[in-house]
């Protein structure tokens, strides 16, 4: 099943479907809502009246697709909407086109996984359904059966993945899901698990 998204030169149009993409100009706050492309995502990119410069393919481990004139070009990790804006934005800026008008689509999702660790009923990867950047943490631990009786829900861990070509950093945080469970805000939204991340619950000392 296909998952079309056109994006037009002066503005947006959404065909229906299971998944929304935000406009150009979205605030990175609500990046854990609008998808961000990834490794292995398989797009059909096109520009209107330039057939020569189609082309269908996936995502490179490096976050980067090959475009006809400009070349590899790094997308991984932005919305549809800047990936489109970027490619439109080096056409115009190498003088191939005046106007360009760029059209992608997400012909299929990579897959992404989620590791649960340690005390929680049946550890193992979850899978982030297709269209996701991640789960919430607390929906991860639920996802591999919840919590054990032995775990310490306040201080689990949660260990980011590196993105390709990233320096190697320690992300690692620890979150009171404990809190998160019990908070009537939104604050349960905000901690996500992303692809490749682990999250590991430990054993109570007492």
């Amino acid at each position: 099943m296909r998952h079309f998204v056109y994006f037009y030169f002066l503005g947006v149009t959404l065909l229906p479907g299971s998944f929304l993409f935000a406009q150009a100009g979205e605030a990175d706050s609500a990046e854990s809502s609008v998808y961000l492309l990834s490794p292995v995502d398989k797009l059909a990119i096109s520009v209107y009246g330039q057939p020569d410069l189609s082309s269908e393919q996936r995502i490179s481990d490096e976050g980067t697709v090959s475009i006809p004139l400009l070349g590899e070009t790094r997308i991984g990790g932005i919305t549809v909407s800047k990936a489109q804006k970027l490619i439109e934005a080096a056409l115009i800026e190498q003088r191939y086109l005046v106007t360009p008008v760029v059209t992608i689509s997400i012909e299929a999702f990579s897959p992404k996984v989620v590791t649960v660790l340690g005390e929680v009923e049946n550890p193992g990867s979850i899978a982030i359904p297709e269209g996701r950047n991640g789960l919430p943490i607390q929906v991860a631990i639920a996802e591999a059966g919840g919590f054990t009786g032995a775990a310490q829900k306040t201080e689990v861990q949660l260990k980011r993945a590196s993105l390709p070509g990233a320096s190697q950093t320690d992300d690692s945080l620890v979150v009171n899901v404990s809190k998160l469970l019990d908070s009537k805000s939104k604050q349960s939204e905000s901690i996500l698990a992303g692809p490749d991340d682990v999250v590991f619950v430990p054993r109570r000392l007492f």
